[in-house]
């Protein structure tokens, strides 16, 4: 598994100031130079997180940011932020967030809350945006005018995911309780789900808001939350692999996937951070662990987690309501999950009569190395404070990555001599049949009955047609 420590890695977060802010993360290495250099690169090298950019760009807070795919894998692509203005703001990154453009909302529309590009990852053509009144409208990039809008939710959106093809979004409803799955292909609904009421007043139900929304790296899989309650559902037989509540509110999720499986971890009201394991199994227990334990309830309102965003495998980036971005490592965390599943096997197995080898193994896990379920890389934290209400972060694909997209691409654009000669003769017989189209002519497939019907039918149409020509002829020579 590579570091992240090779890559470059790009974070965006918006605050309830309107203000957004940009910081990098960048590996260099020593140089032999001269002393001096190499204590300035020292200093540097403490520093992993550098500030970018902190600059006022919306009237009230930021609601929503999203990165989408640039042409180029090795790049980030361009910034949209959605703030309480109702205003849309584009921002390139390679300019240090010199506002490139401004887009103004339907003014029947509300406010955005959410927003996400599609597709999310590579050259992304459109952006999906969700108000407060319930719409989805979607934008294309090149222009930014609006393609089609959606009908959304009753009561606002408040989580959108657009599948990695960048073919299919889910939508979930702030008051609704609905989880809507859109075909984008043909700008159409293609299904419906409907989370579970928290209590019903007067006939009418009341429903958490669907806060979060992720789909797995492949698309194979996507996580919902609302309230407490998180399940991460498979798209291809629409079973629950995993559907359990938190002890407290869960702000957003995000996927995490390497060699051991695929998890989950929830930012959570209480300050904790919690990793689960989504498994494909019929027992009702779930392996998971608290990789940060939550904080007493008067003091977690400073360090609750508000946003958290994987970029690679295990690293995660978080924000808290105290304004700290943090990069974090959660592989120690996942280790600890796999191993005490590994432990409760081999315990079936031991005797209970051991008490004898306990004294004298106690020096050797003493001397052994404990393993941290989280390894916090770098923590930054905003001005004095600020309140973070939104993050977005990018981080350049590792070679491997990158080989196998592009394997994939020369395999698309690939194309065999007998299947080019096959498309070719089909094209060739396509053309053939509109021009009888087009002459009023048409193939139809008959067999030897229906062949002999038809021609005795058109005898008797040919004497019936003679017989009324003698009938005329006679009339007239009389």
């Amino acid at each position: 598994m590579t570091t992240i420590q090779n890559s470059d890695l790009v974070i965006a977060a918006g605050t309830y100031d309107g203000v957004l802010a940009g910081w990098e993360f960048r590996h260099e290495e020593e140089t032999d130079k001269t002393k001096k250099q190499n204590i300035n690169k020292t200093k540097n090298k403490q520093k992993k997180l550098s500030l970018s950019f902190a600059t006022a760009v919306h009237e009230g807070s930021v609601r929503s940011l999203c990165m989408g795919g640039g042409v180029n894998e090795t790049e980030p692509g361009p910034l949209l932020s959605c703030g309480y203005d109702e205003s849309l703001k584009t921002h390139d990154w390679h300019k240090r967030m010199t506002s490139s453009g401004e887009i103004r909302t339907p003014s029947d529309f509300g406010t955005p809350l959410c927003s996400a590009f599609a597709p999310p990852t590579c050259r992304s053509t459109h952006c999906i945006i969700g108000f407060s009144n319930g719409k989805v409208c979607i934008y294309k990039k090149r222009d930014w005018s609006v393609q089609h809008v959606l009908a959304g939710h009753e009561g606002g959106v408040g989580a959108l995911a657009v599948h990695p093809t960048g073919k299919m979004a889910l939508s979930g409803g702030v008051t609704d309780g609905k989880l809507k799955l859109w075909d984008l292909t043909k700008g159409r609904l293609a299904f419906v789900n409907k989370t579970d009421p928290v209590s019903t007043r007067g006939g009418k139900a009341k429903y958490d808001p669907i806060n979060s929304l992720v789909w797995s790296k492949d698309g194979d899989f996507y996580a919902v939350t609302h309230g407490v309650h998180i399940t991460v559902r498979q798209v291809a037989t629409g079973r629950a692999l995993l559907d359990v509540d938190m002890p407290s509110r869960v702000n957003q999720v995000a996927f995490m996937e390497g060699p051991e499986g695929l998890f989950v971890a929830a930012a959570c009201n209480d300050g904790s951070l919690p990793v689960l394991a989504v498994e494909d199994s019929e027992e009702e227990s779930r392996r998971a662990i608290m990789a940060i334990e939550p904080v007493d309830s008067h003091l977690a309102r400073e360090e609750r987690f508000k946003c958290i965003s994987c970029v690679r495998d295990y690293y995660v980036v978080t924000a808290n309501s105290a304004g700290v971005v943090s990069l974090m490592n959660l592989q120690g965390a996942v280790n600890m999950i796999m191993s005490d599943s590994e432990d409760e096997n081999e315990n079936k197995n031991v005797d209970e009569n051991a008490e004898d080898s306990d004294e004298n193994d106690g020096s050797d896990d003493d001397s052994e190395d404990t393993e941290l379920a989280v390894d916090i890389i770098e923590s930054v934290q905003l001005g004095t404070g600020a309140r973070i209400t939104c993050l977005t972060a990018w981080c350049k694909p590792n070679d491997d990555q990158l080989k196998e997209n592009a394997s994939e691409e020369t395999q698309e654009s690939r194309v065999k001599p007998g299947q080019m000669k096959k498309e070719e003769d089909e094209l060739a017989m396509n053309k053939k049949t509109l021009k009888r189209k087009l002459d009023g002519k048409s193939d139809v497939a008959m067999d030897a009955e229906t062949v002999k019907k038809a021609r005795s039918l058109v005898e008797k149409a040919k004497k019936l047609k003679s017989k009324r020509e003698k009938k005329k002829k006679n009339k007239v020579t009389n």
